[in-house]
């Protein structure tokens, strides 16, 4: 059978030619073959693994066979699996040898090239361009690629010419650049001898570049802008005849357009692009330009080029005010100091720190500590530039170790305290490698770093009252230690994993937000006190270190000290602490003049760090802040306590009082009978009733449905209808945001999320008014028994099956419905099993949803533990797909199996 699909294949690809069309599709070629879809899907995607036939990931999904497109695109392909078709027929551009020879065209500069491609390309003769970026990001090199481009493609004819002008070299003469692109007469001025035709003229059916477009005197942008609108000029000294050039324009400036360019011209230029500096780009392009210009260079010189560790590190940090131009001329003059020097006959040319310019050897002590040991000397060849350096060394191993820890422990969903203990145990393993490194070695360097970073934890140990043995510190020192040797590597690999870090920060930050702040605050003065930048994994690793098991357990009272001075509350918090033996107060130091408004943003930033907790107590200096709480943003659920005019006797008393579990009333009572002093006692504002609606088709189709029940329910209850995502409730359950800032009463949808203590209402229960005991008791709580019946009565007259579907979809309901209806007989007729009313109204209501999502190409494509579901539940996947053919030839859509797997639900019963 597979060799009759290849066949099959084989045939539609030499008949129709490689385009888009249903005739390569799975579902196209099964109906043709008559077999199932689901039997030549799997073929095709085992010739895939073979690598004889290509897939392209669209919906829907298409196949062509790999042998006759390098037929028709005349190249070698090595990818098979595409996810866009845009990316597919890219392969057969011509233009592969023009912007790949531009450094980061697939990456940091994707955006320039494709707008440069747009505006060169349309038509009749391409649209002005603007390329804006500082000296040195490589202007020139993309006007001349964008050249060579436009000739690959036909776009510009073989023998016209690529005119390029500096217009700063013209700045004291601004009438002979006016001269030189217009033209002029013989005698126009004194020296003008004979008539030049001018370079517009000459770049006539090419491209006109005009660098430094900013040099440009008014009155000839003004003459530019005129032969931009009606393609015609005058030259100078001639203001009867015209003349017309078909040129393309592209404009080059180091300056900001909007300040330097008349208003009039930059209305004339429809597309402008940005450039970026070296240092807002990826490393991973810096490392492959360094890579691009020493080889350029050992080929200039006729000698293979090693460069040390070192020269690495100091080309990878150092910023280059002159950009990629300024790294080409720093490497120039580091090769032809090495040559200068050089006495040796051999092939190899070393390039050392000593060879690199003085400006550059000026910064050498901000990098010294990345060169503390013999790694510094070692040899780099330029073929480890080439590819991807640095990946295998024992630090890059371990980020990559606990990422994919994190994800695996993630997609299960394991408790939190237990991802900690694993990623302990990983960094744990990284830890003993160190140590056992380096048993034998203790350096200078290292033994200074050490002592830097005693000092930097004796800091937080006492601001924080925590424990952190000299083992650990020197365990952390090594870790620095080895991270500021290996800095570039693991910036550039955590910069292309940056959005997975992100969400190991945020889990970090929300589970551990004590131990988040200090560990930044150790950051902080690890970068300040050694100039070592740590990156975002550091952090991580540093936050998880600092995590005790034992005390995870969030506190349900938050006792923070405000007070006006330098280190005032910081201080008597420390020392209560240390005092009760317990961590009880947070303080926040306060500026003498700072703004109330500034102190209550310094407090809700403190606040988003802590999670869980029910009481708030806040201790304060002088009267002027017992109002703080009024701008407070609102904390629903918390009890708010302030205490005026605090002192280290009275936070100590307080603390005592905390410690021992006293009620928060009790508590502020006896503390102003003692001291004398006010307190204020805010209790938690009642939060809003609200009733959840959600759709495991999207968050559109649970608007609507929020809309009809609203519609319903009498305007007098005071109870919010909200529509919410459904795919959020299913990963966070009852520890999603929504249940801290509302009383959730109930949930009504499409599939039950399955949320713990909360009452679920399926909509086919609202259609068949059947089991919605639940939300009649809430509403009758606040009605009449006459409003109660128009409730039930505009309730039933909402949710008829009809009224749900054509309210939900743009599609004719009816038809849509009769369709629906075909599919759910066929597949209990396949499964011999028979859906009650109840579940079919629902899983009408939800295919008709899918069938307008895959017509707009909303679908879901991916479910929490697919291939583990898929292999379940193979049966009724394959059932499905069957049975949904008829749906997929008649609205031209392909379902997906994360879909039907979803439809699954509804049948979960009979099949488990």
């Amino acid at each position: 059978m597979q060799d009759t699909i290849y066949k099959e294949l084989e045939k539609r690809c030499l008949e129709y030619g490689i385009k888009e069309a249903d005739c390569f599709t799975a579902l196209k070629i099964a109906a043709d073959l008559n077999v199932s879809r689901n039997t030549v899907s799997q073929y095709l995607n085992e010739l895939v693994k073979q690598g004889k036939v290509i897939k392209i990931n669209t919906r829907p999904v298409y196949f062509y066979t790999k042998k006759e497109v390098e037929q028709v695109f005349q190249k070698t392909i090595d990818t098979v699996i595409f996810d866009s078709l845009d990316e597919f027929f890219s392969l057969g551009e011509k233009d592969t040898k023009n912007f790949a020879k531009l450094i980061g065209s697939n990456d940091s500069l994707r955006s320039v090239v494709e707008q440069c491609k747009a505006a060169i390309s349309y038509p009749d003769h391409g649209l002005p361009l603007l390329i804006h970026g500082p000296t040195g990001t490589g202007k020139s090199m993309i006007a001349s690629l964008l050249y060579e481009f436009a000739v690959d493609q036909g776009i510009i004819e073989k023998d016209k010419p690529f005119v390029s002008v500096n217009c700063s070299e013209y700045a004291n003469n601004p009438e002979l650049l006016t001269s030189n692109l217009f033209g002029h007469v013989k005698g126009a001025f004194t020296d003008a001898k004979e008539d030049n035709l001018g370079l517009i003229a000459v770049a006539d059916g090419g491209l006109l570049f005009l660098d430094e477009v900013h040099c440009l005197p008014a009155e000839c942008q003004e003459k530019l802008f005129f032969f931009m609108d009606k393609g015609m000029y005058h030259q100078l000294g001639d203001n009867e005849n015209w003349l017309y050039s078909h040129c393309r324009i592209v404009f080059a400036t180091t300056e900001d357009p909007q300040d330097v360019l008349l208003k009039t011209l930059l209305r004339r230029i429809p597309i402008m692009v940005n450039v970026p500096s070296l240092k807002d780009r990826p490393l991973i392009e810096k490392q492959q330009l360094l890579y691009s210009v020493f080889n350029e260079e050992a080929i200039r010189l006729q000698k293979n080029i090693e460069i040390s560790n070192l020269v690495y590190q100091v080309f990878m940090d150092f910023h280059f005010s002159g950009n990629v131009g300024g790294m080409k001329n720093a490497i120039k003059a580091a090769c032809a100091s090495a040559f200068l020097n050089d006495q040796s006959s051999k092939d190899t040319l070393g390039i050392y720190v000593r060879d690199l310019p003085d400006y550059i050897l000026e910064t050498f002590p901000s990098i010294q500590l990345k060169g503390g040991d013999d790694t510094r000397d070692i040899m780099i060849p330029l073929s480890k530039l080439k590819g991807s350096f640095g990946n295998s060394n024992m630090l890059v191993q371990l980020y990559h170790r606990l990422l994919v820890r994190f994800e695996k422990n993630q997609q299960e969903n394991i408790p939190f305290a237990m991802l900690v203990s694993d990623l302990k145990s990983i960094v744990q393993n990284y830890t003993d490698y160190l140590l056992y490194k380096n048993r034998y070695r203790k350096k200078v360097s290292e033994n200074y770093l050490l002592k830097i970073l005693d000092k930097i934890y004796s800091i937080v140990i006492n601001k924080y009252s925590i424990t952190i043995s000299n083992n650990e510190i020197n365990i952390y020192a090594n870790m620095i230690n080895e991270y500021a040797k290996n800095v570039i590597d693991a910036k550039m690999w955590v910069s292309s994993n940056t959005t997975e870090i992100d969400k190991v920060l945020e889990l970090l930050e929300n589970h551990a937000p004590r131990e988040f702040v200090i560990a930044r605050e150790i950051v902080d003065n690890v970068e300040l006190n050694l100039d070592v930048e740590l990156d975002n994994l550091m952090l991580s690793i540093l936050t998880i270190s600092l995590i005790s098991l034992e005390k995870m357990e969030s506190s349900a009272t938050v006792a923070v000290i405000l007070c006006h001075g330098y280190s005032t509350a910081s201080s008597i918090a420390n020392a209560c602490n240390r005092l009760l033996d317990a961590y009880v107060f947070d303080g926040i130091d306060m500026e003498l003049t700072v703004t109330t408004e500034k102190i209550v943003k310094q407090l809700n930033e403190y606040l988003k760090r802590k999670t869980g907790f029910k009481e708030l107590i806040l201790l304060v200096d002088m009267g002027s802040l017992e109002d703080i709480y009024k701008q407070m943003k609102p904390i629903t659920d918390c009890n708010i306590s302030i205490i005026n005019n605090v002192n280290t006797k009275l936070a100590l008393q307080v603390g005592e009082d905390l410690v021992k579990g006293k009620s928060t009333i009790m508590m502020l009572q006896e503390i102003e009978d003692t001291f004398t002093i006010s307190t204020k006692y805010i209790e938690a504002k009642e939060r809003q009733k609200v009733i959840l609606t959600i759709c495991a088709t999207g968050f559109g189709a649970a608007k609507k449905i929020s809309e009809l029940l609203y519609d319903s329910i009498p305007k007098k209850v005071p109870v919010t209808i909200i529509p919410y995502d459904y795919q959020s409730l299913i990963e966070n359950g009852i520890n999603d945001p929504v249940f801290l800032k509302y009383d959730v009463v109930m949930i009504v949808g499409t599939l039950d999320p399955r949320v713990d203590t909360l009452p679920f209402i399926p909509v086919e229960n609202l259609v068949m008014n059947n089991d919605i005991d639940t939300l009649n008791n809430l509403i009758s709580e606040y009605t009449s028994v006459e409003e109660m019946k128009a409730f039930q009565s505009k309730l039933m007259k909402n949710f008829t099956l009809l009224n749900i579907v054509n309210h939900l979809t743009i599609l004719n309901a009816e038809k849509l419905i009769d369709d629906v209806e075909d599919v759910v007989v066929d597949i209990e007729k396949r499964l011999n099993s028979e859906l009650s009313m109840i579940t079919k109204a629902g899983l009408y209501v939800h295919l008709s949803c899918l069938i307008e999502r895959l017509i707009l190409r909303n679908e879901v494509s991916y479910i929490e533990h697919q291939e583990e579901k898929l292999k379940k539940y193979s049966k009724f996947v394959e059932v499905c797909q069957e049975a949904l053919s008829v749906v997929e030839s008649r609205y031209s859509v392909e379902v997906p199996e994360a879909e039907i797997l979803l439809i699954q639900n509804y049948f979960k019963t009979d099949l488990d």
